[in-house]
C-alpha cells in the first residue's frame, strides 16, 4: 500500500509534494523526512557526487522505489535538505545579529555573532558544503537558497553599519563580513589543524566584525 495518501495532509504540506504531485500524508511525510535524514547522515562520509539512491534508501531502511516516490533523484533530495535549512535558519541567523547590545558592548556582540556563525557551520557543514558547491557551479536553485539563508543576517549587519561609525559603504561592509564568515566557518577545522585554536579564531573574526561594522570608536 502506498504511503502517499492525501487524506491526512495539512494545507501547509503543499510545498512537500511527492514526485507524482500528490501531497504525502503523515506516514509519507515521516518517510520523506527519514530519507532526508539518511541523505544528511551519508554526506558526513560520502562525497555528494558519489551519493547514490540505493545508499540513501538502505540508510533509511527502505527501498529505492520508495525514494523515487518522493524525489526524482539525489539532487532533488539535496535541494530539499538545503531548502529546509534555509527556511529553518533564515530568521535565527538574523536574530544572531539583532539580539545583541551593539551600543553597550560591541566587542561582546561581535564575539557572539562570530561564535554563533562558526557553530552554525560546524553543525550543518555537510549540507552547507553542497550548497556552496552548487552555488559556485552556477546552479541558481542552490544559489537562491544560499542567498535567502544569509540575507537576513546581511540586511541586519547593513542596517547596523549604516547606524554606526562604519568606515565604508554599509552594504558592501555587510556583504564582505557575511562572505568572510561563511568562508572561514567552512574552513575552520583546517585552520585548527594548522594550529589556530577555536578561541583565537573566534576572537580574530569578532575583531574584524567589530572594526568593519561598527568602527573603532
Amino acid at each position: 500500500m502506498t504511503e502517499i495518501g492525501t487524506s491526512d495532509a495539512s494545507p501547509g504540506d503543499a510545498d512537500l509534494r511527492a514526485s507524482d504531485g500528490r501531497v504525502p500524508g503523515r506516514r509519507g511525510l515521516a518517510t520523506r523526512q527519514r530519507l532526508l535524514d539518511a541523505t544528511r547522515t551519508l554526506l558526513d562520509t560520502v562525497a555528494y557526487r558519489d551519493l547514490k539512491v540505493v545508499d540513501i534508501a538502505r540508510e533509511a531502511g527502505t527501498s529505492p522505489a520508495t525514494f523515487y516516490q518522493y524525489f526524482p533523484d539525489v539532487e532533488s533530495a539535496m535541494l530539499a535538505l538545503a531548502d529546509d535549512l534555509g527556511q529553518a535558519w533564515h530568521e535565527d541567523l538574523t536574530r544572531l545579529v539583532t539580539n545583541r547590545d551593539w551600543e553597550a558592548d560591541p566587542d561582546e556582540a561581535a564575539h557572539r555573532v562570530a561564535d554563533g556563525m562558526l557553530e552554525f557551520w560546524t553543525r550543518h557543514k555537510p549540507v552547507l558544503r553542497v550548497l556552496d558547491l552548487g552555488s559556485m557551479e552556477g546552479d541558481l536553485r542552490f544559489r537562491d537558497i544560499r542567498t535567502f539563508l544569509l540575507a537576513g543576517a546581511t540586511t541586519a549587519l547593513t542596517d547596523l553599519a549604516a547606524a554606526s561609525d562604519c568606515p565604508g559603504d554599509p552594504q558592501a561592509s555587510a556583504g564582505v563580513v557575511v562572505g568572510m564568515l561563511a568562508h572561514v566557518a567552512n574552513h575552520q577545522h583546517g585552520l585548527e589543524r594548522w594550529g589556530v585554536s577555536h578561541e583565537d579564531l573566534v576572537d580574530t573574526v569578532a575583531g574584524i566584525i567589530r572594526r568593519t561594522i561598527v568602527g573603532v570608536a
